[in-house]
């Protein structure tokens, strides 16, 4: 059997995403489409604009055969944990290909980028730390080392994410085949275009603009109250300015949480907090990500114990993927289960605050969670 592995969030999924997965379902022609998609957050650090139970049915309702959870504590994660923990799912569901998006979508420059810097791990990660301590950004810090090793460079988002993917399926040998198809985009436009971004889609839905031509489930948008992480600032204000051990929460590093208590006060949303701590040192996304942690009260050292899988949950399936979850079942060494089979577990300990925390404000979310019902696509008769 050939099994196609896609790593998303779609957040939310539109035509852009739909051409992937038909242009990678028509290279790969697979038995079985494999989703793992991100749940309440997305690697950005923000909140996704609709509950994972929606976003994983529009998927299956497009195509996709079964769509898994990625757990909150490792979306909530830079490019290089958010794809070591993605990639290791789809291989513990057996899948023999994975196609991501790409902007260059230069297999062969991926690999030989994953195969030297696992060659040359030592003099590579020693590279990033120097240039980490005199400021640089890890991703530019992470370009600099490629710089020096070899005379390359990967910049943008999405080859960000496919050389961290490729380093993973290398590293682990991992018997995966890695395919890249060319995005249709630019990532971060707000222009409605052909084929809009994530980031102009977004913004416009919020904006109660008629965008039904890019989204393939926009009924489920449409007059939806969408959820928005600015919703959540008096939470986060709250915990900034009343917990006195910051330092302690995941990602809150090198003093930051004394500028956090300078600076919560100056802004009136997440936005402009954001805005106001980001630097040359840290990334838009990274401050949301640790803002993400506040949050949720994440502490350094419940993060650690959380990050392993107990389980995998699965969100929604076609007939031919239920048929598939009965086949994996048996070889898989994890149980695969839509119910928490243990809800102390570190990793559903944190899965469980970020559902409560979303669920202040989108109580229907915390109904879904209580059923865990999978949407299942049935077959036409």
């Amino acid at each position: 059997m050939r099994i196609l592995g896609i790593v998303a969030e779609y957040n939310p999924f539109h035509k852009g995403h739909l051409y992937h997965l038909k242009q990678a379902q028509a290279l790969i022609k697979p038995d079985v489409t494999i989703v793992v998609m991100s749940g309440s957050f997305v690697q950005r650090g923000e909140v996704a604009i609709v509950d994972k139970w929606i976003r994983s049915q529009i998927a299956v309702e497009c195509g996709v055969d079964l769509v898994v959870e990625l757990p909150t504590v490792y979306a909530l994660e830079s490019a290089d944990y958010f794809a070591k923990s993605s990639i290791e799912l789809l291989h513990l569901l057996g899948v023999t290909d994975i196609v991501f998006g790409s902007e260059t979508a230069n297999m062969d420059q991926f690999i030989e980028i994953a195969k030297t810097i696992q060659t040359n791990s030592d003099t590579y990660n020693k590279l990033v730390k120097e240039a980490m301590q005199k400021g640089l950004r890890y991703p530019d810090a992470c370009n600099q080392a490629l710089s020096t090793l070899m005379n390359q460079e990967v910049k943008t988002p999405n080859d960000l994410l496919g050389l961290a993917y490729t380093k993973e399926v290398i590293t682990n040998n991992y018997p995966i085949h890695l395919h890249a198809i060319k995005r249709t985009s630019h990532y971060h436009s707000e222009t409605i275009e052909t084929f809009a971004s994530a980031t102009a889609l977004r913004k416009a839905l919020k904006e109660n603009k008629d965008v039904s031509n890019q989204l393939p489930g926009y009924i489920y948008y449409k007059d939806k109250a969408l959820l928005d992480s600015n919703a959540f600032f008096p939470y986060l204000k709250y915990n900034i300015l009343m917990n006195d051990q910051l330092a302690n929460i995941h990602l809150v590093d090198e003093g930051i949480e004394n500028l956090l208590k300078e600076t919560i006060n100056k802004t009136q949303n997440i936005n402009e907090l954001i805005s106001l701590l980001s630097s040359k040192r840290y990334t838009r996304s990274r401050i949301a990500r640790m803002l993400a942690h506040i949050l949720l009260n994440n502490s350094k050292e419940e993060v650690i114990q959380a990050m392993h899988f107990s389980q995998i949950r699965p969100l929604a399936f076609s007939q031919d993927g239920a048929n598939y979850l009965r086949q994996i079942k048996k070889s898989c060494p994890l149980p695969i289960t839509t119910k928490i089979l243990n809800k102390k577990d570190p990793m559903y300990h944190i899965e469980a605050k970020a559902t409560n925390l979303i669920g202040l404000v989108d109580q229907e979310l915390l109904v879904k969670e209580k059923k865990s019902i999978p949407y299942i696509k049935r077959t036409q008769e």
